[in-house]
């Protein structure tokens, strides 16, 4: 045994790994009895790695029906225990090393809300490259991407990339224990076997965004300005040739790992809208940079208000389930501006008959500390404000 998996199996760990898994899930009967003793439980699932009786139990599957329908496979929770601590003792370190910096899903410090502003200080750059010149945007984006990865090149992955190599047959359990849903002769006759990774999985998502790192890094080569959000791929560039050279790579190289991508509506202009994460953005002549909310964002929205209000009326949800919700909204809708909470704001008190209360996080896209007041840099020492507001006293020698 490596010294990261002795490591991982270690009880410390496996009681830090509960409680981190249990956060969210406190209502469910399943971590509540697992977490009620959970030195009793982390024992008995450390006693069952160490002596090789570990197996991983089939998860329960659901489905996810926003932002489109999907299925999911969500992992028993002393499962989820284990594969944590595996991801905490060295497997989340080797997957996302080597990572480009624009890879921006599922890492720790990363997520839609620093892929929204490196989309923005990118569309700065190049209009301050190229003043009033057009920006070019390619959109790609790969077709059902969990079920349709081949199951051994996942595998083929894990054993280049994990640096223990006692990891390796949980990895590769946590892989074959996916159903592909198609029959016995359809996956004898598809030249990559078996496919699918179950979406919901900790690894899994690892897995899914570390099998196109080497391609990430080809991309970059060609057009610097480039981000990638699990697999959704936008490319920025003033060259339509830059973009046509990285779009053909991207179709090869998927190609390449029996991956198909839905239809491109080849290069377009960032000064036309362009849609990424839900969130459509708009690069203005003079340099400026609008956001806006998906088309059926605010309909969505209006629709599950209604519901959460028969709820509430039937006694299945209380207001303050609806705050939460409606705070969760917020926090996505800010990027837009204030029109649309204005807008959702009315229907919100029509719909309840009270006003909404929410918190408000004043989202600075353009900047990391827009908070602070800026001190006018043409003024002397001398006539600058103190914190007290009374100008500062100008120092003698």
């Amino acid at each position: 045994m490596g010294e990261q998996f002795d490591k991982a199996n270690s009880l410390n760990e496996l009681v830090a790994a509960a409680r981190s898994c249990r956060r969210g899930v406190t209502h469910k009967d399943g971590p509540m009895e697992f977490c009620n003793t959970v030195l009793g439980s982390c024992g008995r699932l450390r006693r069952d790695i160490l002596s090789g009786k570990y197996k991983l139990r089939p998860g329960t599957p659901v489905e996810i029906w926003r932002p489109k329908h999907r299925k999911a496979t969500a992992p028993w929770f002393r499962d989820r225990t284990w594969q944590r601590s595996m991801c905490n003792n060295g497997v989340y370190e080797d997957l996302t090393r080597g990572f480009i910096p624009e890879n921006m899903a599922c890492q720790k410090g990363k997520g839609t809300d620093l892929a929204i502003r490196t989309v923005i200080s990118m569309l700065q750059e190049l209009h301050r490259e190229k003043p009033g010149a057009p920006v070019l945007v390619v959109h790609r984006d790969i077709k059902k991407y969990f079920p349709s990865t081949p199951q051994e090149k996942i595998k083929e992955m894990d054993r280049a990339r994990i640096r223990d190599s006692a990891f390796i047959p949980y990895l590769e359990e946590n892989t074959d224990i996916q159903e592909d849903p198609r029959s016995a002769e359809e996956i004898r006759a598809d030249p990559f076997g078996r496919r699918g990774t179950g979406l919901g999985s900790q690894i899994n998502q690892l897995n899914q965004i570390a099998l196109l790192d080497g391609l990430d890094h080809e991309i970059k080569a060609i057009c610097p300005h480039y981000v990638r959000y699990n697999d959704d791929f936008l490319l920025l560039s003033h060259e339509r040739e830059r973009l046509e050279r990285a779009n053909s790579l991207i179709e090869r190289r998927t190609a390449e790992l029996g991956l198909s991508l839905h239809e491109s509506s080849g290069a377009q202009k960032a000064g036309n809208g362009f849609y990424f994460l839900r969130k459509k953005f708009i690069l203005k002549p003079g340099g400026k940079i609008v956001i806006r909310l998906h088309q059926a964002a605010l309909a969505e929205e209006r629709q599950l208000l209604r519901k959460l209000k028969q709820k509430v009326d039937a006694g299945e949800r209380s207001m303050a389930d609806v705050c939460r919700h409606y705070q969760s909204w917020i926090a996505n809708a800010e990027y837009a501006g204030d029109g649309p909470i204005r807008e959702m704001d009315e229907f919100y008190t029509m719909t309840f008959r009270r006003k909404p209360e929410y918190k408000r996080k004043r989202r600075y896209l353009y900047g990391d500390r827009c908070d602070r007041k800026k001190q006018n840099p043409q003024l002397g020492e001398g006539e600058r404000k103190a914190p007290g507001g009374e100008p500062q006293a100008q120092s003698r020698p």
